[in-house]
């Protein structure tokens, strides 16, 4: 090919796209899949540390119930689990999914491109060659600022609403704290929470997500069958 050279298609897949690109796994390998948005794999990389990592208290009940109990919180996996995060984060994957489909099409056109230049190498000019490398390289590089892109905005609505929800939910843990003559909370979806065992029947995570649901009850879509609520 004379030195002509192209960006390879995998060039893409390597600029922090994260869930916008094919996700990779920790060997670099590609996974099988196109673009997935989704809130299970949001939770991994939350910009809202502060909420979601604190300890959460209620003071108030620690002050006039000094020796109230204490109970354990899968914080993350609450605000998810209830009615209004499924729905907001539902909400906002389908709002990317338009973006995502056209970042899928790109990429597959360039590695179509990528493949019509590999086999006509041999029959094309040096100057056909480094016009149609210098388009593939073109349009790699603008494909990456893209997702790049993309994946910017994702992450910027990801945290404003799991920020939305989070001060939301403390009231309810609040609520829920102080009613139940509970001193402390302790968020164990966190690692750094000094918690290394607790007793089942300490976790609140499924009574604080009723609690939060009751407080803030979503509309069921018309002749949707209402969802069930784990136990």
């Amino acid at each position: 090919m004379h030195g002509t050279r192209i960006r390879s298609a995998s060039h893409v897949k390597s600029l922090h796209m994260r869930d916008i690109a094919n996700p990779i796994d920790r060997s670099g390998a590609p996974l099988e899949g196109n673009v997935h948005l989704s809130a299970a794999s949001m939770t991994t990389k939350m910009p809202v540390c502060l909420l979601l990592s604190m300890v959460v208290a209620a003071t108030a009940a620690a002050q006039s119930a000094p020796g109230g109990k204490s109970a354990v919180l899968q914080v993350q996996n609450a605000i998810l689990n209830t009615g209004e995060g499924h729905q907001w984060f539902s909400d906002l994957e389908s709002k990317f999914a338009a973006r995502k489909a056209e970042l899928d099409k790109k990429q597959s056109d360039i590695a179509a491109l990528q493949d019509q230049f590999r086999k006509a190498a041999t029959t094309l000019s040096e100057e056909a060659q480094r016009k149609m490398a210098r388009d593939i390289d073109r349009k790699t590089k603008a494909l990456s600022y893209e997702a790049e892109t993309t994946q910017a905005d994702y992450d910027q609505e990801q945290s404003d609403t799991m920020q939305a929800l989070a001060r939301k939910f403390h009231a309810v843990v609040d609520k829920y704290a102080r009613d139940n003559g509970f001193a402390i909370v302790l968020d164990v979806s966190n690692p750094q929470t000094p918690a290394f065992w607790w007793a089942s029947a300490m976790d609140i995570t499924n009574d604080v997500v009723r609690a939060y649901d009751a407080a803030y009850p979503v509309a069921a879509a018309p002749g949707a069958p209402a969802s069930k609520k784990e136990p």
